[in-house]
């Protein structure tokens, strides 16, 4: 499930070879209302940590479940700092809540939220 990375996570994936063996799908959920609208998650804070949560355990029930939310800027909202970036990440071992906080411009954020839930899905599922 990606909100701030916008489906760049789903395009790479996909691009993979052999990726369709793996890799089940995903959502972009930009919006409040998307969230609502395609994973039932009301939120008043969609880039809080509570809404990574709970929007990565409303996906179906995979090996790895994802969800991306954060902001990028350039603006802020109340409770959404710039530059921070929330991953929730849900496996049978464990679900684990990791942050990262960016302070380059949003197209330059945007990259490095896409690398590093790669590299922390590629750690995850080794």
């Amino acid at each position: 499930m990606e909100s701030c990375t916008g489906g760049q996570l789903a395009s790479w994936l996909s691009m993979l070879p052999g990726s369709s063996k793996s890799f089940f799908g995903g959502y972009v959920v930009y919006t409040s209302e998307a969230k609502a609208g395609f994973l039932g998650v009301q939120t008043s804070q969609p880039t809080s940590a509570d809404t990574a949560i709970r929007l990565a355990r409303a996906l179906p029930r995979k090996d790895v479940r994802v969800s991306v939310v954060g902001n990028l800027g350039p603006s802020c909202e109340p409770g959404s700092p710039k530059g921070s970036v929330t991953v929730c990440l849900i496996t049978e071992k464990a679900e684990k809540l990791l942050v990262k906080k960016l302070n380059h411009g949003r197209i330059r954020n945007r990259w490095i939220s896409g690398y590093w839930v790669l590299n922390v899905l590629a750690r995850e599922v080794q």
